[in-house]
This record gives C-alpha cells, structure tokens and sequence, in this order.
C-alpha cells in the first residue's frame, strides 16, 4: 500500500508539473498588422502593406507569402475573391496595389497561413471610399478599327450605294425597255394584219 500511495503521489505531481510548465498552448505563430489609410477615393491606387512579424520575437519574417482578400458576390455566389499575393521582404512587409471602383465601406482580408497550421493568421483593413469626381469608364463614338478612319468608311459605304442604285437603274431601264419592246411588237403585228 506503501507504494501504490507513493506512486499515485508521484504521478499527481508530474501531471501537475508538466500542465504547469507547458502553460496555455499558444497557435499564434506570427502577427499580422495592415498599413493603409482608412479613407480613400474610388479610382486612385492605394498600396496595402501587410507587416509578418514572429509572435515571440517581433522579429520580421520574410519571404512569406501573404494573401489579400475580399468579400464579394457573383451570379448569386458569395464568397472571397483574390485581390493578389505578394511576398514580404527583408522588413517583413509585402505590398499590394489596390484600386477601390465602388463607393462604400469595405474590408480587405489579410490572411498568412503558417506551415504546419490549419487556420491562418488574419488581419482586417476597414475603408470607406467616397464616390469618383469623374466616370471610370468612357465609351467613344464610332467603330475604332486600326487603320480605318472615318474617310475610308465613308467612301465604301458611297461606293455600295453607288452600286445598289446603279442596279436599281439598270431593273428600271430593262423593265421600261421590255414595255417598249412589247409596244413595237404589237404596232408591227396590227400592220401585218392590217389594222390601223
């Protein structure tokens, strides 16, 4: 009895030590923090900076590949659209260009997923962007064909239509000719026949 009270002794204080030192199991392995302002225009370019830092350490990670996210919605189908990935450099920062194209408030996804993990480390970047002070898109007038100018169209139009009148007057002259060809045709018959 003496050992069995000495072993369960023994095991209660091993168990309680080795919960003591491991502590609370931490997943994080690295931060994420995003570098962008927080109000932009619609149209103008804005670099996303993303900066990778070991959780321990603060030391910059480099070479990491980071993700950049966005909610969106197409056909009836929600989800996350890739903005893009870039990879950090020496500091631990990775860049992204970003053009916003509609007004409103939206949050981009930073995600950086850890070898070894499942669930990758994210950061979110809210931006309101106000309206555009000009329209995005202007369509021009006209067929833009390289090498075809506006002259060189014109004149084939002109020279189908010369064409299509052209037949149009030969229809006209045969039709008018085979009236007369018919007229003459009776006057000669009325005279065989003696008619007058």
């Amino acid at each position: 009895m003496k050992y069995a009270v000495t072993a369960l002794l023994v095991a209660v204080v091993m168990g309680t030590a080795m919960f003591a030192l491991a502590g609370t199991a931490d997943a994080s392995h690295a931060t994420l923090e995003v570098m962008a302002p927080a109000h932009l225009t619609a149209g103008d370019s804005v670099d996303i900076q993303a900066l990778l830092r070991s959780a321990h350490g603060e030391e910059a990670v480099p070479g990491a590949t980071i993700s950049f996210y966005m909610d969106g919605s197409f056909g009836g189908v929600e989800g996350k659209v890739l903005l893009g990935q870039a990879l950090t450099d020496k500091d631990g920062v990775a860049h992204l260009s970003y053009l916003p194209r509609t007004a409103g408030e939206h949050q981009v996804h930073v995600e950086y997923l850890t070898p070894g993990d499942s669930e990758p480390e994210v950061a979110t970047w809210s931006h309101d962007v106000s309206s555009a002070p000009r329209q995005f898109y202007q369509s021009t007038a006209g067929i833009q064909i390289p090498g075809l100018n506006v002259w060189v169209l014109m004149g084939v139009l002109a020279g189908v239509w010369a064409i299509l009148l052209s037949v149009a007057a030969r229809v006209i002259a045969i039709a008018s000719a085979g009236s007369v060809a018919a007229t003459a045709a009776s006057a000669s018959r009325s005279r065989a026949t003696g008619d007058w």
